[in-house]
């Protein structure tokens, strides 16, 4: 029989896990983005590569603990879970940071430890990421279907962390260029794998764009997002950013003698290699323009919210949305580390770099942030008066 959960037998433990919503999962996707830029970054200072090893393994920590809590909650408030599900479109998106987040631990475990442990971890990497593609696949065909079937029609409605199943998609296609290139595979485990991210990639681009359409169609209507939730433009430069990477990291793998090592059928060819690997790369230059818009986008929105009509900064209220500021940035920036690598370009790594700086200020700001919403309650619940509770 439901009972209050003020009463004084409710603890404010399970108060907590009833109250914890998808969003946490955020925190880790945040989280290890960095850790894969800071490792790929052009300026280098002694001891970034171990700040990169603790934003790592600080992602896993995240990321386990995250998902037991959350796991912890359906077991115990099934009919919570269901009715945030049916309520909230970031309950349900957010649930693709998973994915997300998997795919990054991927990517530095290709980048940094087969070359430090061995080429072990370079298989077990071309393991955890097929096994990460069935993760992409519910992220990008189930949870749209969700949100078409459960959520209101209307354009008003739509939100831009409709964007995350996109991104889950778009980011296991940079995380198969990455263990391509970086992992130790042979011609015949890389070749699957870049044709697979391809297809990922032919998947979520198409459909980011329909739903940036679609969005720009509400803004049109001067249907802004509220400032509560206005740090959520950010996640329009996701898919565009993680794209550019994606299609510049596969066309490198391609010109580095997967396709020559395979040399099967007519477009797995040496004789393909080169306009489709040079193709791939300009395409991830283009895309990279297009994110730069967003992200732009994103930040004058964002500091207009923040302005009060006499031009002094109000702020915006906290909550944990504004982690969705984190991986877009990211992985934005992460594109511009790679293009200054193939281009050999100057503007390229300073741009990065500089991009690299605010990103770590915003999230050492986030973690502030959470912090202290763990010490008041806040972002645990515990300050609100939730009417029942499951038995």
């Amino acid at each position: 029989m439901p009972t209050s959960i003020s009463s004084p037998l409710q603890s404010p433990i399970r108060k907590a896990i009833q109250t914890f919503p998808s969003q946490w999962l955020l925190l880790p996707q945040g989280t290890g983005i960095i850790a894969v830029i800071l490792h790929q970054l052009d300026y280098q200072f002694p001891g970034l590569d171990v700040i990169s090893y603790i934003f790592f393994l600080l992602t896993i920590i995240l990321l386990l603990t995250t998902i037991t809590i959350y796991l912890t909650r359906c077991i115990l408030f099934p009919h919570t879970v269901t009715t945030a599900l049916q309520q909230t479109q970031e309950e349900v998106a957010c649930l693709t940071s998973i994915s997300i987040t998997y795919t990054s631990i991927i990517k530095f475990i290709s980048l940094v430890l087969v070359s430090s442990w061995g080429p072990g971890w370079g298989t077990a990497a071309y393991i955890l990421w097929w096994t990460n593609v069935f993760l992409a696949v519910i992220a990008i065909i189930g949870v749209p279907f969700v949100l078409l079937r459960l959520y209101p029609a209307q354009i008003s409605h739509l939100s831009p962390a409709s964007q995350l199943p996109m991104i889950a998609a778009l980011t296991v296609a940079a995380g198969g260029g990455t263990i391509s290139q970086n992992a130790g595979l042979s011609p015949q485990q890389q070749v699957p794998v870049i044709v697979v991210s391809y297809l990922f990639l032919g998947c979520g681009l198409p459909l980011a764009f329909g739903l940036d359409v679609l969005y720009w169609a509400r803004l049109l209507d001067r249907s802004m997002l509220d400032r509560q939730h206005i740090l959520q433009d950010m996640i329009l430069c996701g898919p565009w950013g993680q794209a550019s990477f994606g299609f510049q990291i596969l066309g490198g793998a391609v010109l580095k003698g997967s396709f020559a090592g395979y040399n099967m059928g007519v477009f797995l060819t040496e004789e393909a290699a080169k306009p489709v690997g040079y193709g791939s790369i300009f395409v991830g230059v283009l895309l990279w323009g297009m994110g730069t818009f967003w992200w732009a986008w994103a930040v004058i929105g964002i500091l207009h919210a923040g302005m009060g009509r006499r031009g002094k900064w109000m702020g915006i209220p906290y909550g944990l949305s504004a982690w969705s500021l984190v991986f877009p940035w990211g992985v934005y920036t992460n594109a511009a580390v790679q293009l200054g690598k193939l281009l050999d370009s100057t503007a390229f790594r300073v741009w990065s770099t500089v991009l690299t700086v605010m990103l770590v200020i915003i999230w050492l700001w986030n973690i502030g942030m959470t912090i202290r919403g763990l010490a008041t309650g806040a972002l645990l619940g515990l300050d609100e008066d939730c009417t029942t509770e499951e038995e």
